[in-house]
């Protein structure tokens, strides 16, 4: 199955200024689209800090799909464009389109209007300094342009902005042109009330020996004091007999629903 990974660029995230919403949204859709997540990884906004994780990320083959979330914006302490430029070797050349773009949507946005020119200033140029090999993605909620890195056969790396509904704006696009063919697992759960979650360690042990193509995690909800095992994986029919077998040996707890 393939696999995706997340990184996460800000440092507003890693002094807890700011709550990262955009890597819990994209790893649902990515597990639904058949592309699951492996690893994510949070880094500040240091040049070196962001190269170091994306070439560690693209040296590990089995990531196919790779997310660099952030970091795309107007100002000094916006690196993911240079950080990628390098991280890849690409020199950063300036693209003329996506300066025509921006200067359509101040005009659209009204913003030629309040600042009197629709020239770009420097924060808008740095915008347009994009690594050399980029393509591309669209995004309708923004100035900053998504970006697709071809990294070999069928492996590539995404740049995706920060700001949460630019992020999803370019993901649509980048699902709908890269993310094809992929088949997100079934999931199925079981939720018990008041059980300890100690009661499950055997025979989920057991289960993971007999079952090694079915993920099984138990996840207390203390907020309900129920307990929720969720069993999934690619065979719908080997994931409904996990639930069964859960059903069968634990008998002293009874699943509710």
């Amino acid at each position: 199955m393939p696999q995706s990974s997340i990184i996460v660029v800000g440092n507003e995230i890693l002094r807890g200024f700011t709550v990262d919403t955009n890597s819990n949204w994209l790893a649902g859709r990515l597990f639904r689209s058949g592309y699951p997540v492996r690893v994510i990884a949070t880094v500040g906004d240091v040049d070196a800090d962001i190269v170091a994780v994306v070439r560690a990320h693209v040296a590990r083959l089995e990531l196919t799909r790779i997310f660099v979330c952030g970091g795309l914006g107007p100002t000094p302490d916006d690196r993911t464009y240079v950080a990628l430029a390098r991280a890849l070797d690409q020199p950063l050349v300036y693209r003329r389109e996506v300066g025509a773009q921006m200067q359509n949507l101040m005009f659209i946005m009204k913003m030629a209007e309040r600042r009197g020119t629709a020239g770009l200033n420097a924060g808008n140029r740095r915008m347009a300094m994009l690594p050399e090999g980029a393509t591309l993605v669209r995004n309708g909620a923004g100035m900053a342009p998504g970006l697709a890195f071809d990294l070999g056969p069928d492996r590539y790396l995404f740049a995706l902005p920060g700001v949460p509904h630019e992020l999803r704006s370019v993901y649509e696009d980048i699902e709908a042109r890269y993310l094809l063919g992929g088949r997100g697992d079934v999931v199925r759960e079981l939720h018990y009330r008041l059980a300890p979650e100690s009661m499950f360690h055997d025979v989920m042990q057991d289960l993971e020996r007999e079952y090694p193509d079915v993920s099984l995690g138990s996840y207390p909800q203390t907020e309900t004091r129920e307990l929720i095992l969720r069993a999934s994986g690619p065979d719908p029919q080997r994931v409904e007999a996990v639930i069964r077998a859960i059903r069968d040996r634990v008998r002293q707890y009874s699943p509710v629903g």
